[in-house]
């Protein structure tokens, strides 16, 4: 760690900027003075966590945005780790910079981009970097017995009997396991004989499976046959349907010819006759003109005779 920023932070309401000299040792002050919080917030801000609330790691009766930064070095990089609470819903933002780009932005992309690079997740960080001060502090009441088991659970570390213990367990299980298998074991020939009956068994399955397949090839063939068939005599059906319908209607209208052109000779037949019985008419008239002209003529004779 080269430097941290805090700012609303607990009791580090105003901000704070310190730079971490190279192999600091020890953080001293007064109790309350927020050694605790100090060391806690580089958890906060690698990894977002805290023992208490969001709402608690805001200093209290403040509504400005909580910021706690972090600045490291790493493989010949320089990281700035960022988190920020803002908000009345005391919401997190975060994100993080490697040599002065940004790489990250979001909560849990900055938290995995962090693990990445130190190749630890936040449990391996408290068990191997990080010790609440409580931990600490119950050394000076236990026997060396307990703080040999505290230092190991702080370090993540199984305790030897308790490995010996769980491998002396495997043992028994796989022993027993061992024994369960061997009195599982049959005779080897006479599996044997039954894995080639059964290859048999499978074999005559097979060919009788492949000559179903063909059969079934065939009648699917049959069917798809009968269906074209069927197809093309309802086609058939259809055009006689339509040829019957045309059919009809011809001799429909064949009758209604036939009708009209007797009707038509009839009428013919009755104009041939009006056009005789015209013919006689008009002699008849012709006469009757003549004589007519004649009787004018008498009357005209008598007429002068009887002046004269």
């Amino acid at each position: 760690m080269t430097r941290v920023y805090l700012q609303n932070y607990r009791v580090y309401e105003e901000p704070v900027e310190l730079e971490i000299p190279p192999g600091l040792v020890g953080i001293y002050g007064p109790n309350g003075a927020g050694k605790s919080y100090l060391v806690e917030s580089l958890r906060f801000a690698l990894y977002g966590r805290s023992r208490t609330a969001n709402e608690e790691v805001r200093t209290a009766n403040v509504k400005a945005d909580c910021i706690v930064e972090v600045e490291f070095e790493h493989e010949g990089h320089l990281y700035v780790v960022r988190r920020t609470i803002t908000g009345a819903n005391a919401g997190m933002r975060a994100s993080a910079f490697a040599d002065g780009m940004q790489v990250a932005e979001g909560v849990r992309d900055t938290t995995r981009y962090v693990q990445s690079i130190l190749g630890m997740d936040d449990t391996s960080f408290r068990a191997s970097v990080f010790a609440e001060q409580k931990q600490l502090a119950a050394f000076s009441t236990q026997p060396p017995a307990e703080r040999r088991r505290l230092v190991l659970q702080l370090l993540g570390i199984t305790p030897l009997d308790t490995a010996r213990d769980n491998a002396r367990r495997d043992a028994r299980e796989a022993d027993t396991r061992h024994q369960q298998l061997r009195a599982l074991l049959v005779d080897v020939a006479h599996l044997a004989e039954q894995v080639e009956s059964s290859e048999q068994a499978a074999a005559v399955l097979v060919e009788a499976a492949v000559t179903d397949e063909i059969e079934a090839a065939a009648a699917r063939q049959r069917a798809e046959a009968a269906a074209t068939r069927h197809d093309r005599l309802d086609l058939v059906r259809q055009e006689h349907v339509l040829l019957v319908a045309e059919a009809k209607a011809a001799a429909a209208d064949r009758d209604r010819t036939s009708t009209t052109a007797d009707r038509l000779a009839a009428e013919l037949a009755a104009l041939d006759a009006a056009a005789t019985r015209l013919d006689g008419l008009s002699a008849m008239a012709e006469g009757w003109r003549e004589a007519e002209a004649r009787l004018r003529l008498v009357e005209a004779v008598v007429a002068a005779a009887a002046v004269v």
